[in-house]
């Protein structure tokens, strides 16, 4: 399942039992489109993120972090290939949801992530979580 983030409440898809989509005071900046991703494995759940990550925007896609790391299922996927900047504080958020996890049959994997938001992961010790 692929949890799909969109700039606008009527038109987000949500996992089961998940909150409500963002309010309008929680909405991704303008230049961030989202994006469909692929099938992920049924035992793998996907969140997609898109533009430029700061600790200021953690208020719109760290709850659906959150909510991934709830289900239970075995590989929480994020798909980083349409991230052009991140900061410390965004790997540090996925550092945290790895630990979170709590269990070595399940892990956290950042796929296609771009080479600067690959140095960023590398430098704040995330770098191990790149699969792809």
């Amino acid at each position: 399942m692929t949890t799909l983030l969109t700039r606008t409440p009527e038109q987000a898809t949500t996992l089961p039992h998940q909150p409500a989509p963002p309010t309008a005071g929680t909405m991704p900046p303008a230049g961030m489109a989202p994006r469909i991703a692929a099938p992920a494995p049924p035992d793998a759940r996907c969140l997609v993120l898109s533009g430029a990550l700061s600790c200021d925007d953690g208020p719109w896609w760290e709850p659906q972090l959150e909510e991934l790391v709830a289900t239970g299922a075995r590989t929480v996927e994020i798909d980083l290939s349409d991230v052009t900047a991140m900061d410390g504080s965004v790997a540090r958020l996925l550092l945290r949801a790895a630990w979170r996890l709590g269990d070595p049959a399940r892990a956290l994997h950042l796929l296609h992530p771009q080479p600067v938001v690959h140095r960023v992961l590398r430098f704040y010790g995330a770098g191990g979580l790149v699969v792809r």
